[in-house]
């Protein structure tokens, strides 16, 4: 016996035009559905309609009302209360390490920056926070198969971030700033490190 082919359709009120454009733009990233959906923008409103089998629709709806109630919980999380690490891992799906993120913030000017507990404080929106762990996430990928020591791709990671430099030339930089030993190991913690870079654009 065929299963019975239906549509089902619901509205989702946002806060606000931009909430419902965001959240309509990670449904479609980070959603494998199992039925046809159909969304359609309506000034601070989205309606949904699915179509296909009605086991696989009840299934779909479920799962966007899930990732609805997910990202709204998301949405509502701020630096001033405190980011861990794995909240910040769900956001770029990767692990971030939090003290590269704090010093890069603090680099930017951002302010109340501290790391407690594995959490990250930060006066700043949560935009930023997620912006700058994005680009510390596809800098960690390039500099995956480097063989240097932790502290030194923390400085590489950081400085290509910060600064839009490639990974040659932050380590010239750094050997040229003499803060490398002669086994390529930083002669410096590497948060020092960094102010080579702050240096060479102040002349």
């Amino acid at each position: 016996m065929e299963g019975v082919f239906v549509e089902r359709s619901f509205t989702y009120s946002c806060p606000s035009k931009n909430f419902c454009v965001e959240l309509l733009e990670k449904l479609d990233e980070e959603l494998a559905l199992e039925a046809e959906l159909y969304a359609e923008l309506k000034q601070d409103k989205i309606v949904f309609k699915v179509f296909g089998l009605e086991p696989s629709v009840e299934a779909t709806i479920t799962k966007i009302k899930n990732y609805i109630a997910h990202f709204t919980k998301i949405r509502t999380l701020s630096p001033k209360q405190g980011l861990t690490a794995e909240q910040l891992a769900k956001f770029v799906h990767k692990a971030i390490p939090l003290d590269v993120l704090a010093e890069v913030l603090k680099r930017q000017g951002v302010t109340g920056v501290a790391i407690r507990k594995n959490t990250i404080y930060a006066d700043t929106d949560l935009e930023t926070v997620q912006a700058y762990a994005q680009l510390i996430a596809k800098v960690i990928d390039k500099t995956a198969n480097l063989k240097y020591s932790h502290n030194l791709k923390k400085a590489i990671i950081a400085a290509i971030v910060l600064y839009n430099i490639s990974i040659p030339e932050a380590l010239e930089t750094l050997r040229e700033c003499n803060v490398l030993n002669e086994s390529e190991e930083l002669a410096v913690p590497w948060q020092s490190a960094l102010d080579c870079y702050e240096e060479r654009i102040q002349y």
